[in-house]
């Protein structure tokens, strides 16, 4: 018998979590890896969440050792938000203190208010498009900036957090624009005053590259204000679970969420308490999830794509990188090429992030040595006429280029492998037309920072 796919195992679960729900001590029910011995498998489960397994349970609310065939498993996971408090008198200072300057993911912060004597830290997890104003801002949890009931829009948030040696109003950097306690979503977006600035990175992580779907198994991390970088792996999905937001709130549950297990080689914890609002991402920087909840060395996140949808807003994507260079940043240009990056920030020039620095190099330092075509190599402004000099030259050169090969030179493709395929699908077309469309405004976005630059 095949094994079922992922869509039809959530299809499963869906249909009967409602029952396990039901049963006293179940705290959540999704689909991920199997435990053995404390010991994660390959094999892929209907899990049931509990806060404390038991020897022996009453036979009608034993969970069954298959349902429809699919392997069944019980997991030990009491889930509790990720924020911490302290009461206004008597709090100390821990975690990650920093005063940021720039703002960007990963770092402390909290409501500027005290909420019934307590005051409030959590992580601001990214920067973010508020898709209504066209304006950035910070994301991070509802249970983060508004903690209960009481909130306003208006609210003000410090960074850091009171916990952490912020002082309102001399720290605070903007305030509650939106925030929802949905099914899906413990979501808050906090607007940025005028003259804040801000990086679309996160800190120990990096560029932002954009978002995607998590999938079981996916390598991910998260940079938070109390546990720093941490690694884990994706290990169930379309998990629903409860978590008690306290008084005014109660018990919420929350559905298609992700479930996080900790790498514990490399850290006992994926998550603690005061690292709720950190975005989780995979190994390449693309955003999965928004951090809420953990227990223990598990941790669970809201899906990535409901944030963006029930925030109106958009993961702020790292384009130019020019602020980068001038603070010095090794995880965008390596130490090898220091020397370059001087020349760069001496001459208020930009330059290619990532794989493209490697290709302008020698057309930013060696002008004369690239042949561009068969006629001969450019002739470009020496050094003294400085980058912005030889980039207008080499710019006009390339656009008289009409190609690198002749007519006669050309392959004849009517004979390929992709003569007589079928027609791309409406959805195909307008997936393929959506990506031309962001990477077009991408590139519109890095053409007026240039011209700003050089402006």
């Amino acid at each position: 018998m095949a094994m079922p796919s992922m869509q039809e195992l959530i299809a499963i679960k869906e249909r009967v979590e409602g029952e396990f729900l039901d049963r006293p001590g179940v705290t959540g029910v999704d689909v991920g890896y199997k435990v053995v011995g404390g010991v994660q498998t390959d094999e892929i489960a209907i899990r049931v969440h509990v806060k404390q397994k038991k020897a022996s349970v009453p036979k009608a609310q034993a969970v069954p050792k298959e349902i429809d065939g699919v392997v069944t498993d019980v997991l030990q996971r009491d889930y509790e938000l990720q924020v911490v408090s302290e009461k206004v008198a008597d709090f100390t200072v821990q975690a990650d203190t920093t005063h940021y300057s720039t703002l960007e993911g990963g770092i402390s912060m909290g409501p500027s208010r005290a909420i019934g004597g307590y005051v409030f830290a959590g992580t601001l997890g990214a920067i973010v498009t508020d898709k209504a104003s066209g304006k950035k801002a910070a994301v991070t949890n509802f249970h983060v900036a508004c903690v209960d009931s009481t909130w306003h829009v208006g609210d003000r948030m410090v960074q850091p957090s009171r916990i952490d040696t912020g002082v309102p109003p001399t720290d605070e950097f903007g305030a509650i624009l939106r925030a929802t306690l949905s099914s899906h979503v413990d979501g808050a977006v906090i607007s940025i005053d005028a003259g804040k600035t801000t990086t679309s990175s996160i800190v120990d992580i990096g560029t932002v590259h954009g978002t995607k779907a998590a999938t079981l198994g996916m390598d991910v991390r998260k940079r938070g204000r109390t546990t720093g970088l941490t690694y884990g792996k994706v290990d169930g999905l379309a998990l629903t679970v409860s978590v008690d937001y306290g008084d005014g709130i109660g018990v919420r549950t929350l559905t298609d969420q992700v479930s996080i297990a900790a790498d514990t080689t490399r850290n006992a914890m994926f998550s603690d308490h005061g690292d709720s609002g950190s975005v989780i991402v995979d190994a390449s920087g693309y955003v999965v999830a928004l951090l809420f909840a953990g227990a223990g060395a598990s941790t669970v996140g809201n899906p990535i794509a409901s944030v963006l949808s029930e925030l109106n807003i958009d993961i702020a994507v790292g384009k130019g990188i020019l602020k980068d260079i001038k603070d010095g940043r090794k995880d965008i240009i390596k130490d090898k090429d220091k020397e370059l990056r001087k020349d760069f920030i001496k001459d208020k020039e930009f330059v290619i992030e990532g794989k493209r620095l490697k290709d302008i190099r020698d057309v930013v330092k060696r002008p004369d040595n690239i042949p561009i075509d068969p006629g001969g190599p450019i002739e470009l402004p020496g050094a003294g006429g400085g980058l912005a000099a030889r980039l207008s030259a080499l710019e006009g050169r390339l656009g008289s280029l009409e190609s690198f090969l002749s007519a006669e030179d050309r392959p004849d493709l009517s004979g390929s492998a992709f003569t007589g395929e079928a027609d791309l699908s409406d959805e195909e077309v307008a997936a393929l037309r959506a990506e031309a469309e962001r990477q077009a405004s991408e590139a519109a976005a890095a053409k007026a920072d240039l011209d700003n630059l050089f402006g």
